[in-house]
Protein backbone atom coordinates (compact mmCIF):
# COMPACT_ATOMS: atom_id res chain seq x y z
CA UNK A 1 0.00 0.00 0.00
CA UNK A 2 1.03 3.22 -1.10
CA UNK A 3 -1.83 5.56 0.31
CA UNK A 4 -3.89 5.16 3.26
CA UNK A 5 -6.92 5.51 0.49
CA UNK A 6 -5.72 2.18 -1.32
CA UNK A 7 -5.33 0.43 2.38
CA UNK A 8 -9.13 1.46 3.40
CA UNK A 9 -9.77 0.23 -0.52
CA UNK A 10 -8.15 -2.93 -0.41
CA UNK A 11 -9.19 -3.70 3.14
CA UNK A 12 -13.25 -2.69 2.39
CA UNK A 13 -13.26 -5.29 -0.68
CA UNK A 14 -11.95 -8.12 2.05
CA UNK A 15 -7.94 -8.39 2.62
CA UNK A 16 -6.55 -9.69 4.89
CA UNK A 17 -2.97 -8.24 5.03
CA UNK A 18 -1.20 -5.04 3.65
CA UNK A 19 1.58 -4.43 3.64
CA UNK A 20 4.04 -1.56 3.52
CA UNK A 21 6.90 -1.31 1.90
CA UNK A 22 10.26 0.35 3.40
CA UNK A 23 12.96 0.40 0.65
CA UNK A 24 13.58 3.32 -0.99
CA UNK A 25 14.73 1.91 -4.60
CA UNK A 26 11.10 0.09 -4.65
CA UNK A 27 7.98 1.90 -6.50
CA UNK A 28 6.55 1.04 -3.19
CA UNK A 29 8.76 2.17 -0.81
CA UNK A 30 6.64 4.77 1.99
CA UNK A 31 8.45 6.26 4.66
CA UNK A 32 7.39 6.43 8.21
CA UNK A 33 5.49 9.20 8.12
CA UNK A 34 3.35 8.00 5.82
CA UNK A 35 3.28 4.26 7.27
CA UNK A 36 1.53 5.37 10.18
CA UNK A 37 -1.23 7.54 8.42
CA UNK A 38 -1.72 4.27 6.43
CA UNK A 39 -1.48 2.69 10.09
CA UNK A 40 -4.30 5.22 11.27
CA UNK A 41 -6.63 4.22 7.97
CA UNK A 42 -6.13 -0.30 8.95
CA UNK A 43 -6.55 0.45 12.47
CA UNK A 44 -10.41 -0.16 12.28
CA UNK A 45 -10.02 -2.97 10.43
CA UNK A 46 -7.10 -4.44 12.50
CA UNK A 47 -9.93 -4.75 15.12
CA UNK A 48 -11.63 -7.28 13.24
CA UNK A 49 -8.29 -9.21 12.74
CA UNK A 50 -6.97 -7.73 9.48
CA UNK A 51 -2.98 -7.87 10.26
CA UNK A 52 -0.38 -5.23 8.57
CA UNK A 53 2.98 -6.15 7.25
CA UNK A 54 5.97 -4.31 7.34
CA UNK A 55 8.71 -5.06 4.49
CA UNK A 56 12.02 -4.83 4.64
CA UNK A 57 15.15 -5.40 3.07
CA UNK A 58 18.25 -5.00 4.70
CA UNK A 59 17.39 -1.85 7.08
CA UNK A 60 14.75 -1.24 9.58
CA UNK A 61 13.11 2.07 9.66
CA UNK A 62 14.44 4.09 12.72
CA UNK A 63 10.78 2.56 14.85
CA UNK A 64 8.78 0.14 14.07
CA UNK A 65 4.94 1.34 14.73
CA UNK A 66 3.41 -1.17 17.31
CA UNK A 67 0.72 -1.10 14.98
CA UNK A 68 2.53 -3.53 12.73
CA UNK A 69 1.57 -7.20 12.93
CA UNK A 70 4.40 -8.82 10.99
CA UNK A 71 8.25 -7.83 9.42
CA UNK A 72 8.93 -9.32 6.45
CA UNK A 73 12.34 -9.74 5.85
CA UNK A 74 14.51 -9.41 3.07
CA UNK A 75 18.36 -9.03 2.99
CA UNK A 76 20.54 -8.88 5.58
CA UNK A 77 18.14 -7.96 7.90
CA UNK A 78 18.45 -9.11 11.70
CA UNK A 79 17.93 -8.75 15.33
CA UNK A 80 14.48 -8.62 17.78
CA UNK A 81 11.36 -7.23 16.44
CA UNK A 82 8.37 -5.88 18.30
CA UNK A 83 6.42 -7.85 15.11
CA UNK A 84 5.80 -11.62 14.20
CA UNK A 85 8.03 -12.31 11.45
CA UNK A 86 7.50 -13.41 7.99
CA UNK A 87 10.52 -15.47 6.86
CA UNK A 88 11.68 -14.76 3.36
CA UNK A 89 13.18 -18.18 0.97
CA UNK A 90 13.65 -17.63 -2.56
CA UNK A 91 13.13 -21.14 -3.64
CA UNK A 92 15.82 -21.80 -5.95
CA UNK A 93 16.47 -25.55 -4.69
CA UNK A 94 15.25 -28.79 -4.35
CA UNK A 95 11.98 -29.58 -2.54
CA UNK A 96 14.06 -32.01 -0.55
CA UNK A 97 16.63 -29.41 0.20
CA UNK A 98 13.87 -26.83 1.82
CA UNK A 99 11.98 -29.11 3.62
CA UNK A 100 14.92 -30.19 5.57
CA UNK A 101 16.72 -26.79 5.89
CA UNK A 102 13.57 -25.23 7.11
CA UNK A 103 11.49 -27.26 9.16
CA UNK A 104 13.89 -28.11 11.65
CA UNK A 105 14.48 -24.14 11.88
CA UNK A 106 10.77 -23.12 12.38
CA UNK A 107 10.22 -19.74 14.30
CA UNK A 108 7.55 -19.41 16.86
CA UNK A 109 4.10 -17.62 15.15
CA UNK A 110 6.25 -17.01 12.18
CA UNK A 111 4.71 -17.28 8.71
CA UNK A 112 7.33 -18.34 5.38
CA UNK A 113 7.07 -16.55 2.05
CA UNK A 114 8.12 -18.76 -0.91
CA UNK A 115 9.31 -17.02 -4.03
CA UNK A 116 11.20 -17.54 -6.80
CA UNK A 117 12.43 -14.41 -8.58
CA UNK A 118 15.55 -13.22 -10.02
CA UNK A 119 14.72 -9.73 -10.44
CA UNK A 120 16.00 -6.30 -9.80
CA UNK A 121 14.51 -5.83 -6.85
CA UNK A 122 13.76 -7.95 -3.76
CA UNK A 123 10.43 -9.56 -4.07
CA UNK A 124 8.38 -11.88 -6.54
CA UNK A 125 8.90 -9.23 -9.20
CA UNK A 126 5.91 -10.50 -10.70
CA UNK A 127 7.54 -13.74 -12.05
CA UNK A 128 5.36 -16.43 -12.11
CA UNK A 129 6.93 -20.47 -11.26
CA UNK A 130 5.44 -23.53 -10.40
CA UNK A 131 3.45 -23.04 -7.63
CA UNK A 132 3.16 -27.51 -7.75
CA UNK A 133 6.43 -27.27 -6.24
CA UNK A 134 5.59 -25.52 -3.12
CA UNK A 135 2.34 -27.98 -2.12
CA UNK A 136 5.07 -30.14 0.25
CA UNK A 137 6.44 -27.30 2.00
CA UNK A 138 2.63 -25.62 2.25
CA UNK A 139 1.39 -28.92 3.97
CA UNK A 140 4.83 -28.46 6.87
CA UNK A 141 4.23 -24.71 7.05
CA UNK A 142 2.32 -22.13 7.29
CA UNK A 143 3.67 -20.29 3.66
CA UNK A 144 2.49 -17.95 1.78
CA UNK A 145 2.84 -17.36 -2.14
CA UNK A 146 4.50 -14.51 -3.84
CA UNK A 147 5.37 -13.93 -7.60
CA UNK A 148 3.20 -13.28 -11.07
CA UNK A 149 -0.24 -14.08 -9.26
CA UNK A 150 -2.95 -12.00 -11.07
CA UNK A 151 -6.96 -12.79 -11.24
CA UNK A 152 -6.52 -14.96 -13.73
CA UNK A 153 -3.87 -17.29 -12.12
CA UNK A 154 -5.06 -17.07 -8.58
CA UNK A 155 -7.26 -20.48 -8.44
CA UNK A 156 -4.29 -21.91 -9.68
CA UNK A 157 -1.84 -21.03 -6.96
CA UNK A 158 -4.49 -22.32 -4.39
CA UNK A 159 -5.24 -25.40 -5.59
CA UNK A 160 -1.81 -26.45 -6.52
CA UNK A 161 0.66 -24.91 -3.82
CA UNK A 162 -2.40 -25.18 -1.26
CA UNK A 163 -0.68 -22.24 0.80
CA UNK A 164 -1.64 -20.59 3.86
CA UNK A 165 -1.98 -17.55 1.88
CA UNK A 166 -0.97 -15.70 -0.94
CA UNK A 167 0.99 -12.39 -1.71
CA UNK A 168 0.21 -10.62 -4.40
CA UNK A 169 1.08 -7.27 -5.48
CA UNK A 170 1.92 -6.37 -9.32
CA UNK A 171 -0.79 -8.40 -10.03
CA UNK A 172 -3.33 -5.98 -9.10
CA UNK A 173 -1.40 -2.85 -10.06
CA UNK A 174 -2.56 -0.67 -12.81
CA UNK A 175 0.99 0.92 -12.69
CA UNK A 176 3.99 -0.04 -10.11
CA UNK A 177 2.25 1.32 -6.79
CA UNK A 178 -0.74 1.90 -7.92
CA UNK A 179 -3.48 -0.74 -7.26
CA UNK A 180 -6.07 -1.66 -9.25
CA UNK A 181 -9.03 -2.09 -7.24
CA UNK A 182 -11.19 -3.97 -10.16
CA UNK A 183 -8.27 -6.39 -9.84
CA UNK A 184 -8.16 -6.67 -5.90
CA UNK A 185 -12.29 -7.20 -5.80
CA UNK A 186 -11.96 -9.96 -8.79
CA UNK A 187 -9.31 -11.43 -7.14
CA UNK A 188 -10.93 -11.57 -3.33
CA UNK A 189 -14.12 -13.05 -4.69
CA UNK A 190 -12.34 -16.00 -6.75
CA UNK A 191 -10.45 -16.82 -3.51
CA UNK A 192 -13.57 -16.69 -1.51
CA UNK A 193 -15.30 -19.38 -3.17
CA UNK A 194 -12.43 -21.65 -3.43
CA UNK A 195 -11.72 -21.39 0.37
CA UNK A 196 -15.32 -21.99 1.26
CA UNK A 197 -14.87 -25.22 -1.00
CA UNK A 198 -11.89 -26.66 0.70
CA UNK A 199 -13.23 -26.11 4.13
CA UNK A 200 -16.07 -28.21 2.87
Amino acid sequence: MTTPESAQQCLEAGADMIGLVFYPPSPRHVDVAKIREILDAAEPFRKHGRKTVLVVVDSLPDEIDSRIDFVQLHGSVSGNFPAKRIQVIKNRRTQDRLLKEFATKTLEDSLYLLEMSQGFLPGGNGVIWNWLEAKEFCKRLPTLIAGGITPDNVLDVITQAEPYGIDVSSGVESSPGVKDFNKVQQLIEKIVPSISAQKH
